[in-house]
């Protein structure tokens, strides 16, 4: 037992303490058992009054630490986002300076009158990012500038094909293929067009086209070609298979045809200058027939006395002869009257030709006159 004074350790049996000599209090066991038994009764009447704490306290503090994790996580939500933001926005910046960078430089090259430097520029653009459709129209504008048709062309049928409705590519095509009355090309993009909302944009540059008169049973020389068109409308024809815009010979009346095989072509024209699509044939001309063979008189035979020899020519045909038994060619004597008959046994040979080439198999008549 100690000295509640000082510490000091109380011998038994001691009433005082020999360090600083304080009373020594003597509590009997029953009153350290009575107490013992009241702190322990007293600490179980607390326990049933009031819930377990940690019972209380683990909810809480999982409440407060999953509150803690939440808002960390949309802490750094927020700056995840706030950082996407600010670097596509950067991004975003960087790409408008190089778009407006490209702008100046084609600006430039333009007012400089750089136009070779601006297409090339223009070219290489389209190529390395596919372009715009304002880079392709700017191509196309150069190409027209400098006489480039076909470039011209190119890049509006490019943004066409993108843009399947775009107007002012279509007008401007439109543009392109008239002047350069290439229309030919205009009925090729306006068959093109068919079943869009583009074909309206034609309307006032389509032409009937004509219609070339085949007629069904063999066509021999001399025959005629008619080709009609509506009124109004002039009408050129070309019979080689070249154009009939640019080579056309003018229709005014049907064509007489020879023997042979050609290629009609024909295109109608209005009063502006517009022309229609071509519309195309080909036809094969026979000869007509053989001639049949010059009627001669008089009749082969013996003469005594001086004769004339005359041969019925038809209309339309000419008569060739010769003496010494050859057939006779266009190349021989022409008959163009009567013939003194010779002395002696003489066959005279006769053929005929019309006008188309159409040839009669050899007459011959054999004269003998001996005066």
């Amino acid at each position: 037992m100690k000295c509640k004074k000082c510490g000091e350790e109380i011998k038994t049996g001691n009433l005082y303490c020999s360090k600083c000599g304080a009373e020594v209090q003597i509590v009997s066991a029953y009153n350290v058992m009575e107490e013992e038994f009241f702190l322990d009764f007293q600490n179980e009447q607390m326990s049933e009054k009031l819930p377990d704490r940690s019972c209380v306290l683990r909810p809480v503090l999982q409440k407060k630490n999953l509150y803690a994790a939440s808002l960390t996580a949309i802490i750094g939500f927020l700056l995840l986002v706030v950082l996407s933001f600010a670097v596509k926005m950067n991004a975003d910046r960087i790409q408008k300076d190089c778009v407006q960078d490209e702008q100046v430089q084609l600006v430039q090259l333009l007012a400089d009158a750089d136009d070779q430097g601006a297409k090339s520029y223009l070219k290489q653009k389209i190529s390395r990012t596919d372009g715009e459709l304002t880079d392709r129209f700017w191509l196309a504008w150069l190409c027209g500038r400098q006489n480039d048709r076909d470039g011209q062309i190119a890049s509006l049928q490019q943004i066409l094909e993108i843009d399947p409705e775009n107007v002012y590519a279509c007008r401007e095509l439109i543009r392109v293929y008239v002047e350069a009355n290439d229309f030919e090309g205009l009925y090729r993009f306006y068959d093109a067009c068919a079943g869009s909302g583009l074909t309206a944009l034609f309307t006032d540059y389509l032409v009937e086209a004509p219609e070339i008169e085949i007629p069904t049973e063999a066509v021999r020389a001399g025959d005629t070609l008619t080709i009609r068109a509506a009124e109004g409308l002039n009408i050129y024809y070309t019979l080689d298979g070249s154009s009939p815009v640019t080579n056309g010979l003018l229709y005014y009346a049907p064509i007489k045809l020879s023997t042979g095989t050609f290629q009609i072509r024909a295109v109608a024209c209005n009063e502006e200058g517009y022309y229609s699509n071509v519309v195309s044939a080909e036809l094969t001309v026979q000869r007509r027939y053989q001639l049949g063979m010059p009627a001669v008189t008089p009749n082969s035979g013996e003469y005594l006395s001086p004769q004339t020899i005359y041969v019925n020519v038809p209309e339309g045909c000419s008569a060739y002869y010769t003496w010494n038994g050859s057939n006779p060619t266009t190349a021989s004597k022409k008959y163009n009257g009567g013939i003194s008959m010779p002395e002696g046994n003489n066959v005279l040979s006769v053929i005929l030709v019309d006008e188309y080439g159409n040839m009669s198999s050899v007459q011959r008549v054999n004269y003998i006159y001996m005066p």
